[in-house]
């Protein structure tokens, strides 16, 4: 993709978000690097793990070159669930990393938004798993909370 074509999807994404979740619009977009899939696991895990996208604290959101968000609904997703970290980051939504619960939390959020995204473009949640949006389980060690974002069967209505 072209800088031009990653800026202008970039800033309709943030709009989306802006109009599902309530954060304000950002003073600066984060800058989007697509860097190899196996760059992106040592980036974001430090080996081999299931990633896509990946924001760090920062301005620049990673994402796995493999994918095509200009073209793929649910790549361009996955953009957008980085572009949520974002936004709460800069909003100060969450305590800083390092705190199972608040990074579940944003995961969540991230997630939610995600999915009603997904939604709202009529993508079959089966498309979804082709990139890794399936059911899914995350907690922290004996916190006893769970996160099962199951896709919903229906298209939201309103």
């Amino acid at each position: 993709m072209s800088l031009g074509a990653v800026s202008k999807l970039v800033a309709e994404l943030l709009v989306a978000i802006q109009a599902l979740s309530g954060y304000g619009a950002p003073p600066v977009a984060p800058r989007v690097e697509f860097v190899s899939h196996q760059r992106l696991q040592q980036k974001a895990c430090g080996g081999p793990c299931e990633v896509y996208g990946w924001f760090p604290p920062g301005q620049t959101i990673f994402m796995d070159d493999r994918l095509d968000p200009a073209k793929d609904v649910v790549a361009r997703s996955i953009l957008l669930h980085e572009l949520v970290h974002f936004l709460q980051q800069e909003a100060g939504t969450f305590p800083p990393a390092g705190d199972c619960e608040a990074w579940l939390e944003r995961e969540w959020e991230a997630y939610d938004i995600q999915i009603r995204w997904l939604t709202a473009q009529s993508a079959s949640p089966k498309s979804w798993a082709r990139l890794g949006l399936r059911r899914q389980r995350m907690n922290c060690r004996g916190a006893g909370r769970r996160y099962d974002p199951a896709p919903p069967t229906q298209p939201e209505q309103g």
